[in-house]
């Protein structure tokens, strides 16, 4: 047996009964995880992807303007283009 395997060994030699069944279960979890994991990325990703998209887009921002608006400091934007929101119509670039 490996050096790793003879430690767990030894520690689970001295673990309560209880303690025992918990490590068991992990164990299982483990080895179902392991056989599990590539399929259920393929199939959380793309669902996962369209409900967040779907609940992102059904968002309710109506009160968005209710919001001190932010003081930006010096440094903290370092490229991009400003923007300005405008209730019902959204984010929009400010044209300089």
């Amino acid at each position: 047996m490996d050096s790793l395997k003879q430690q767990i060994v030894q520690k689970l030699e001295r673990l309560p009964e209880e303690a025992l069944q918990q490590v068991l279960d992990f164990v299982a979890f483990l080895e179902w995880r392991g056989e599990n994991h590539k399929q259920l990325l393929s199939v959380k990703s793309e669902d996962s992807r369209q409900e967040d998209d779907a609940q992102w887009l059904e968002t309710d921002l109506s009160n968005l303007d209710s919001y001190d608006a932010y003081d930006w400091q010096p440094g903290e934007l370092n490229e991009g283009l400003p923007v300005k929101y405008y209730p019902g119509k959204g984010v929009v670039i400010v044209e300089e």
